[in-house]
């Protein structure tokens, strides 16, 4: 039990970087978690919070964003003593112990590799639907009819994965950043098109009832609503590239706070355009409101209104938003790898470098996502994103609960916050959970719990 509980010393954690290593300013860095974040759930998850909490949606988002706030605080302290850390994997390995830590990488892996997959999914269909693209049915990936799998490849979800990996792997992280902030800037650009085109046809009557399910749906809705805010975690992959502490802790608040701001407004806007369920009655959904990865409710909302042309722009903005979402996943990930392999628990070829990336990792990042994203039926993929996310978080507070790094009422907020958003997912991504996390700790126990630099040194 001792060895499974063993942390990084701090002097190990407290180690600096290099100066060269050193490449992210707080704009980048913010640019980055933004990228993560406002994409592919902004333009389909006002459609799925509103078909649970109504018009009170907004609710939902304030309330995750509230809970994330107090864990943002945990993250940004524990960026301060573990400044050569990686995410949550690192903050946990240092307070709590190895086993947790490595619950936590899986957790993050689910997060990271499977999200990035069915980001790849949504955007095909988005590309297919602006493009007006016409694939023979088997070229546009498997899918399940009564039960029924049937095969087939989504070649334009592996063509994308396959695009994203290169950049990453030849553009090094400057470049990859860059590209990323351009990307930011132009979904930004067309969000507030949509803002300014959809004011104008909002309706007050909309909003009533503002809450037709109660505080359920609202939680539920919170629930979900952890998905934008994955990009939060992925902001802290790149901690160690930031230029300085304070540069990160710039961009931890701003990112979540401009987060929250657009997703409120854009929810208050599209439940006010129309109404979330026809006839006041809950049973009957407005079909402007329902979708799904593939779907663009945003864009729908304003065609049904008469801007056409405003549609479009939402569409193609879509498109921009969910590649950036895919990029950042996809350099997010491998840098978790890259730091469980230079703690020992991966093979030591993950933490190799070239240009900033961890090359080796990115290529088996992108075979990973793009084998489920072109092979594998669309699911609740999302939805296990979601509980990976959380059960990261609930261990950061804690860490940081144990080292005293928060005040006590910081930690517990939002560790509990974080356990009251996960305990509203549905039963089956619990299902799902406890299934592949074991199978994950197999392969802890088979390599890492020998090979960690921990258990060389007791050694």
């Amino acid at each position: 039990m001792t060895t499974l509980l063993r942390r990084i010393p701090a002097v190990q954690a407290g180690v600096e970087g290099t100066e060269k290593s050193k490449r992210l300013g707080w704009l980048m860095l913010t640019a980055l978690g933004l990228g993560a974040t406002i994409g592919a759930g902004i333009f389909v998850m006002p459609g799925r919070i509103a078909a649970l909490a109504g018009p009170a949606g907004v609710l939902s988002f304030l309330i995750t964003g509230f809970v994330f706030l107090f864990v943002g605080i945990c993250y940004e302290r524990f960026s301060r003593l573990v400044p050569q850390g990686v995410s949550a994997y690192s903050y946990v390995y240092h307070s709590i112990g190895e086993v947790f830590a490595w619950i936590v990488a899986f957790g993050l892996f689910l997060e990271y590799s499977f999200g990035a997959s069915a980001v790849a999914i949504g955007w095909s269909v988005y590309l297919k639907r602006v493009i007006d693209l016409h694939l023979p049915a088997y070229l546009q990936g498997p899918t399940t009819h009564n039960g029924e799998f049937h095969f087939g490849i989504n070649i334009v979800a592996l063509a994308v994965v396959t695009v994203v990996t290169v950049i990453c792997i030849a553009g090094g992280v400057q470049k990859s950043a860059k590209l990323n902030f351009l990307l930011v800037c132009l979904k930004s650009a067309l969000l507030v098109v949509f803002m300014v085109a959809g004011l104008q046809h909002v309706n007050p009557t909309n909003w009533q009832p503002f809450m037709p399910l109660g505080w359920k749906g609202i939680l539920s809705g919170a629930a979900i609503a952890v998905f934008p805010y994955v990009g939060f975690d992925a902001l802290y992959t790149f901690a160690r590239e930031s230029k300085s502490l304070k540069d990160t802790r710039i961009a931890t608040y701003v990112c979540i706070c401009l987060v929250a701001f657009l997703y409120v407004a854009v929810m208050a806007i599209a439940t006010g355009m129309a109404p979330v369920f026809l006839n006041g009655n809950t049973a009957q959904p407005n079909p402007l409101f329902i979708g799904t990865e593939a779907s663009a409710p945003l864009a729908n909302l304003l065609v049904a209104a008469g801007e056409g042309w405003a549609g479009k722009l939402i569409a193609a903005g879509a498109v921009i938003g969910i590649f950036n979402v895919l990029l950042v996943l996809s350099m997010g990930g491998p840098r978790i790898f890259r730091n469980m392999a230079e703690d020992g628990l991966l093979p030591p070829i993950f933490a190799k470098t070239k240009n900033g990336n961890p090359t080796f990792g990115l290529l088996v990042n992108g075979i990973i996502v793009g084998a489920v994203a072109g092979f594998v039926p669309f699911d609740d993929v999302t939805d296990i994103m979601v509980l990976g996310t959380l059960i990261a978080f609930i261990f950061v507070c804690l860490g940081a609960l144990r080292l005293k790094l928060v005040n006590p009422v910081v930690a517990i907020m939002g560790a509990v916050g974080c356990a009251l958003l996960a305990a509203n997912l549905g039963e089956l991504v619990w299902k799902v959970y406890a299934i592949t996390c074991p199978l994950g700790l197999l392969f802890y126990f088979a390599y890492g719990r020998k090979h960690s630099k921990l258990a060389t040194a007791q050694d």
